[in-house]
């Protein structure tokens, strides 16, 4: 198996495992203080204990991993993330939040012409043209409150950063950051939230989101290492398929006729962009092959 057919795949299950995320912040039913502090707790015990074990209690290797600023970096920007995921989700409805994180992957383009010097053929800023259009119609005929659909969007462009230092980590370890992000979140919230306000149903999606949480970025934080972060943060719509699909089914939130549009307008945009990118991808390997014979 290629390297990168094995991103593709650790990827896209983590993003499956990641997709009822959303309904699952909506059925804790707790405070913003309260959701984030159990949402870093088990992000840190979660990939804390997998590293620990993965390393055979040394925690040397995990030490090493955060001492540069990249895996600072990307603790904090991942905390960052997911503080304005949880903010978006309480303001605005969960197709209007995946709507906005689908464009995760053109700021992650955007980011890596700028921080990784990569290339960006005018396909890409025609892409993040024809996004923007999107993001207007959520923005501005979502079913949620204003402020919560830019909050999406700042989330969207926080996510596409993120992406980006993990692959600017080469073949470095992104779990000791993923990890201290989760740190961050509990240790900043944990004066601000009652953790044990939660009702029964909100304890059964603690458990699933101490399950979820950090299987799935255990998952997504490998595939920076086999991929572009812009593939990543395209695998990443899956979870704006499924979790639209899940939010409609378990909690009846149907999304306005603009949010659907819209969703439609990025999904296809970026389908047909990255379709481009594989005929290009397999052309230049074609003639590498045929350089090197």
């Amino acid at each position: 198996m290629s390297g990168r057919l094995y991103g593709i795949l650790i990827t896209g299950l983590g993003v499956l495992i990641l997709s009822p995320d959303s309904i699952l912040i909506r059925l804790l039913d707790a405070d913003m203080a309260t959701t984030l502090f159990w949402r870093g707790t088990a992000l840190v015990m979660g990939l804390g204990l997998y590293l620990f074990w993965r390393e055979r209690g040394d925690s040397k290797p995990i030490i090493d991993a955060l001492r540069s600023p990249l895996g600072w970096g990307l603790g904090v920007l991942f905390a960052l993330s997911n503080v304005l995921f949880v903010f978006t989700i309480e303001h605005t409805t969960i197709a209007d939040t995946l709507g906005c994180l689908a464009t995760a992957s053109i700021f992650a383009a955007l980011f890596s012409v700028v921080f990784l010097h990569e290339r960006a053929p005018l396909r890409t800023w025609l892409t993040a043209a024809a996004i923007a259009a999107g993001l207007l119609l959520i923005a501005f005929g979502g079913a949620g409150s204003l402020i919560g659909r830019v909050a999406g969007i700042a989330t969207a462009m926080v996510f596409g950063a993120t992406f980006v230092i993990m692959r600017a980590t080469g073949q470095g370890d992104t779990l000791p950051g993923l990890a201290l992000g989760g740190l961050i979140m509990a240790l900043v919230t944990v004066f601000f939230a009652t953790p044990f306000s939660l009702t029964t149903p909100g304890m059964a999606a603690l458990a699933g989101l101490a399950v979820v949480l950090p299987l799935a970025f255990a998952l997504i934080g490998r595939g920076p290492r086999y991929l572009a972060a812009p593939e990543v943060s395209l695998l990443m719509l899956l979870e704006t398929v499924f979790g639209t699909l899940w939010a409609s089914v378990f909690l009846g939130e149907i999304p306005t006729r603009a949010t659907l549009a819209a969703i439609a307008i990025i999904l296809g945009v970026l389908g047909v962009f990255y379709w481009r990118q594989a005929i290009v991808h397999a052309r230049d390997a074609r003639h590498s092959q045929q350089v090197k014979t």
